[in-house]
């Protein structure tokens, strides 16, 4: 295998090269989702970002790590289940947090 063609497969629909690491904006773009979906894997532990970033700093992927990931049935089944799980708890705790209305007497 030559570099010419590794880098034609590895580019694209542009040809160019695939970045060796994305942003939690362009992961999500791979695995086809919404971007609130991967701060809730990442907090869970399911996705891991490189280095040790601290809970507020960008976090960085690796592209070959996230293109495994979306060809992999179980990490897609087990991340979605953990992502519909962490949204119905939000969900049930905000309805716990409504105002409750005072009737005007």
């Amino acid at each position: 295998m030559n570099w010419t063609n590794s880098m034609e497969r590895q580019g694209g629909s542009t040809g160019r090269p695939r970045p060796a690491c994305v942003g939690m904006e362009e992961a999500a773009g791979i695995f086809g989702w919404p971007n609130y979906y991967l701060p809730f894997l990442v907090r869970a532990g399911h996705l891991k970002p490189l280095g040790k970033p601290a809970q507020n700093a960008r976090k960085w992927f690796a592209t070959v790590e996230i293109e495994r990931m979306c060809g992999d049935p179980d990490w897609l089944d087990k991340a979605i289940r953990i992502v519909e799980k962490q949204i119905h708890e939000m969900n049930r705790k905000q309805k716990g947090k409504e105002p409750a209305t005072v009737l005007a007497q």
